[in-house]
């Protein structure tokens, strides 16, 4: 079997769980960065996936083989916004089939007139999400005591427009102002987002990228929230992720977060707009937007419920758990390999 990722972090972890699963059913996997006509030739390929992002930058070289491939073949796609005619006009890529990755993402490629045959959400591994939740107990204790027993929150994430970092940085800092101090912020990302005005209470480790997979879901699983500023997803994992470790999220509804989060435990406020934002001309981003403001409060009402109501907290946690369990890769992936004749 031969698999083309996308080079981006969360695609990475989704194609190394699909093959765990294909490993379990007897199959050889390959990643390659291009699937060619030599490989459609080569009679020891049994079949061909490429995951990765719906627009013409990336699904270029899918074409021909996809076109051509005479063996099981699926793409499975993600998009945070609707592909442009541009990226479109003069190819062949509306005789492709996709596979999304969210309701949202298949909503984006119907209205670009792209066909989608099925929905296939991102999936988690609870096992390894639960071990490591049970791990880093210790840890937890001492990030604690190091931080004088404050509430925990963490950002995991690029610094890029849809991630709306900057809207973070000026609800934390509407925080300070107001002298709520009850919280400290653990940011994971890249450099620039040092270069923002930030006040007191923020911590900054390690460059985004040069943490493990299994360090960041460790450095999410030490937290009590993880904070998600974000405007414009095409799935969201980090939320995903942070529900498996037991640990409740703080971020916006919208789709398609909306079709995997729950209003039940996670900590949740309602955009105010939506804007059409121009991605390099290969899509129109779909930007959720907010006011920090709400940010702000959301991010106190969750410190204040984790300070004054313990317990319930506590339940929220584990419901978040449970909740997860919906999502494993032994639940989800199955779907996805049907549509590469693997039952």
């Amino acid at each position: 079997m031969l698999i083309s990722p996308l080079k981006a972090v969360s695609v990475l972890q989704q194609v190394d769980l699909i093959k765990l699963l294909l490993q379990k059913k007897g199959f050889q996997v390959e990643e390659k960065t291009t699937i060619t006509v030599d490989d459609l030739r080569d009679k020891e390929n049994y079949g061909f996936l490429w995951v990765t992002l719906a627009t013409s930058r990336f699904l270029q070289d899918a074409v021909v083989p996809y076109l051509f491939a005479k063996r099981p073949k699926a793409i499975y796609v993600t998009i945070e916004g609707v592909p442009t005619k541009a990226n479109l006009r003069y190819s062949n890529i509306p005789r492709l089939e996709f596979i999304a990755n969210s309701n949202y993402t298949a909503d984006c490629l119907k209205k670009a007139g792209l066909k989608v045959i099925d929905v296939v959400h991102h999936a988690i591994d609870i096992k390894q999400c639960y071990k490591i939740a049970r791990e880093v107990k210790k840890d937890k204790e001492k990030l604690h005591e190091k931080y004088d027993n404050k509430c925990i929150l963490v950002y995991v994430g690029r610094h890029d427009p849809r991630k709306k970092v900057d809207f973070l940085c000026v609800a934390h800092n509407i925080l300070q102002v107001q002298g709520f101090h009850d919280y400290v912020l653990i940011v994971h990302s890249d450099d620039t987002v040092k270069a923002l005005d930030w006040m007191g209470n923020v911590e900054f480790t390690s460059g985004f990228g040069t943490f493990t997979y299994r360090d960041v879901l460790k450095l999410i699983a030490c937290a009590d929230y993880l904070v998600f500023p974000s405007v414009c997803e095409g799935f969201g994992l980090p939320v995903l992720e942070a529900m498996a470790l037991g640990v409740p999220v703080i971020h916006c509804w919208f789709p398609p977060l909306s079709e995997f989060s729950s209003q039940d435990f996670n900590f949740v406020f309602d955009y105010q707009e939506e804007k059409l934002v121009s991605q390099d001309n290969y899509q129109w981003w779909i930007f959720h937007l907010y006011d920090p403001m709400i940010l702000a409060e959301m991010i106190k009402y969750a410190v204040e419920t984790w300070k004054t109501d313990h317990e319930q907290y506590l339940e929220y946690c584990v419901k978040a758990y449970e909740h997860a369990k919906k999502w494993d890769y032994r639940k989800i992936y199955p779907k996805l390999l049907r549509h590469l004749k693997i039952k």
